[in-house]
């Protein structure tokens, strides 16, 4: 059933999110907040000196902050510390860490536990390894992550779609098997 106009969705809750790195999906359940800020590009048509007509593009590109507690194995994969030439169970990180681009596929529900499916699909840290520790503290400090989103093969940085309007096809294959394939109507 499409969406009507009526609808409203209101994002409540980032309860589930998967990021895969070669064929490994990790899920990151213990999210503090997410935050998305897409980029415009904005043309603007003069006459006399005067702005006559405005427009606003999407790049497809953006920023993703997160903040959350993951998987080790996820945090390491994603700043490429794993590097061949260390030992097993030993990760470093420098001039030779290339992080790697990655789909982000995000599960959100409303205030009534309604859902909404959320995708990222070429993703790439866009900043070091960061640490805080402070001794005594009364709460564990969540892991803060700045993603940079750029558009796919398709020409979108993101995706989403409500669970009533996706094909139970779709939905199963969102979080776990997420490509920009699987978003295009397919063709006979």
């Amino acid at each position: 059933m499409a969406t009507t106009n009526e609808t409203q969705f209101s994002e409540f809750e980032c309860d589930l999110l998967s990021m895969k790195i070669g064929e490994t999906a990790y899920d990151v359940k213990c999210i503090g907040n997410i935050e998305q800020e897409s980029e415009v590009r904005k043309v603007t048509k003069k006459c006399c000196g005067v702005v006559a007509k405005s427009r606003t593009y999407g790049t497809g590109n953006g920023t993703l902050k997160l903040t959350a507690h993951m998987p080790y194995k996820c945090y390491v994969e994603l700043h490429a510390m794993d590097g061949a030439d260390l030992k097993d169970g030993i990760y470093g990180y420098g001039r030779g860490s290339l992080h790697p681009v990655v789909p982000i596929t995000g599960h959100i529900t409303n205030e009534d536990g309604d859902e909404k499916y959320k995708a990222w699909p070429c993703c790439t840290v866009s900043t070091g390894p960061a640490d805080k520790i402070e001794n005594g503290a009364e709460e564990v400090a969540e892991v803060e992550l700045e993603i940079a989103f750029t558009p796919d093969v398709n020409g979108y940085g993101v995706y989403e779609a409500l669970a009533d309007d996706l094909d139970e096809a779709t939905k199963a294959a969102w979080m776990k098997e997420f490509t920009p394939a699987l978003m295009q109507v397919a063709t006979v």
